[in-house]
């Protein structure tokens, strides 16, 4: 039978499979079908198929005819093999399976390789508005007519650049450093637009490091010096040359070492406990550029300044003041200095997503937990959600929780903007 047949060639060359089908054609008598939303189980269409909304291939198909789908055309590899020996037409095409097509492929919008180890091979003409190969081999034996083209293992940060010519804003994130695949797809699929009406100037993401500007007359072999005997000039992860401040920092090494522009941040004073206090107020700053945060905590007279990288290396300093006044003040003092670098943010850094804090226990056994703030909505790891008016009272629910885990040992462990454990499926 036709279907056991190319069954047992799937998954396979596409050449094996590619003749079959060939060889197919000249025995079947053709008959042509209307498909569904979905093809989950293995089928031979011996004529022309058409979808009439978008298709999802879970497994291998065969259309000896031509194949229209009036949406979006998606398989899921590597249980699915797509052949069409004649034309294939679609608004959208994603890829992660092996894919071939004999005759043409026209995708009006947006072609999407998936993963590296399957194939799209077009034996006739591949005619589409954008291609990105991403990290897909994709082949074509006719002529490719793409207004724009990513070639395979393009960089996500020069993809995002220049898709931002073309493509809708919310479907790129210089700061991520990739396409939103997921929502560009969707929004074909809503018949929404997903290219501006004009070309747009492109954008470039700024550097990480320092530039040279900013380094400009600043002593940084000698901060480096003074900061630790393992620390070099290289390691300069944020300079100010107005204030001249530098931050050290080398992952798997040393955590930050901040220079003011006088002195080195250390630990001053001995502060009371703070297990059984709420924070009196507490300021989160997230450079522009970069992963790197500020997170300020004042306790009555008593400020915490946690400094690090997005989900890595962080040190604390704590300072101790004449009272909450001056301690206020100096909050005051730490907002206005890092403005312009640095933007203040309560539950997500823009363009980014939720901001996660994590906690640590270390005793016989290491624990943690973290919290986030969805809308209105405190979500914990350990599957707590709790719901509130406003947001407002969802970040003072956090503080309470926070003084809840400080009492029972815990202390800040990161900070992240976009969490991939539990809790992050859960928000």
């Amino acid at each position: 039978m036709p279907v056991a047949f190319t069954h047992e060639l799937c998954p396979g060359p596409l050449t094996d499979i590619g003749f079959a089908a060939v060889a197919l054609r000249d025995v079947l008598e053709p008959v042509d079908a209307v498909l569904g939303e979905s093809v989950s189980k293995a089928l031979v269409v011996t004529g022309s198929a058409r979808a009439p909304g978008s298709l999802y291939v879970t497994c291998p198909l065969i259309v000896l005819g031509d194949l229209e789908v009036d949406g979006v055309l998606s398989d899921c590899g590597p249980d699915s093999t797509v052949v069409v020996v004649g034309r294939c037409v679609a608004k959208g095409l994603r890829t992660s399976g092996n894919f071939l097509v004999l005759g043409d492929l026209v995708v009006r919008d947006v072609i999407q390789g998936i993963d590296n180890d399957e194939s799209l091979v077009v034996a006739g003409d591949l005619t589409t508005r954008f291609l990105d190969e991403n990290d897909h081999d994709v082949s074509c034996y006719g002529e490719v007519h793409a207004e724009h083209h990513f070639e395979n293992g393009r960089p996500g940060g020069e993809a995002a650049s220049l898709a931002s010519t073309f493509l809708v804003p919310e479907l790129w994130n210089l700061d991520l450093e990739e396409l939103h695949h997921d929502d560009l797809f969707e929004r074909i699929r809503r018949g929404e637009p997903v290219f501006t009406s004009t070309p747009q100037e492109r954008p470039f993401r700024e550097p990480d490091e320092p530039t040279e500007e900013e380094l400009e007359g600043l002593d940084i072999e000698g901060s480096a010096a003074r900061a630790s005997p393992q620390a070099r000039a290289t390691d300069v992860v944020y300079a100010r040359r107005e204030t001249g401040e530098v931050w050290l920092m080398r992952p798997g090494s040393f955590p930050v070492a901040i220079y003011d522009g006088e002195k080195f941040l250390a630990q001053e004073g001995t502060p009371p406990a703070l297990a059984a206090t709420r924070a009196s107020e507490r300021v989160t700053l997230w450079r522009r550029r970069g992963d790197l945060f500020l997170e300020i905590e004042r306790f009555d007279a008593i400020i915490q300044l946690h400094a690090g990288n997005n989900n890595g290396w962080k040190r604390t300093f704590c300072f101790a003041f004449d009272g909450p006044d001056a301690a206020a003040r100096e909050v005051r003092r730490l907002e206005a200095r890092y403005a312009g670098d640095f933007l203040r943010v309560t539950t997500t850094v823009p363009g980014r997503g939720p901001l996660e804090r994590e906690l640590s226990k270390y005793g016989s056994k290491a624990q943690y937990t973290s919290a986030i703030v969805e809308g209105t909505t405190l979500v914990t790891r350990e599957g707590e959600r709790r719901s509130f008016d406003d947001e407002a009272s969802a970040l003072s629910a956090l503080e309470d929780w926070l003084a809840e885990k400080r009492r029972d040992g815990f202390d800040l462990k990161i900070l992240e903007w976009r969490p991939f454990g539990l809790l992050g499926a859960k928000g």
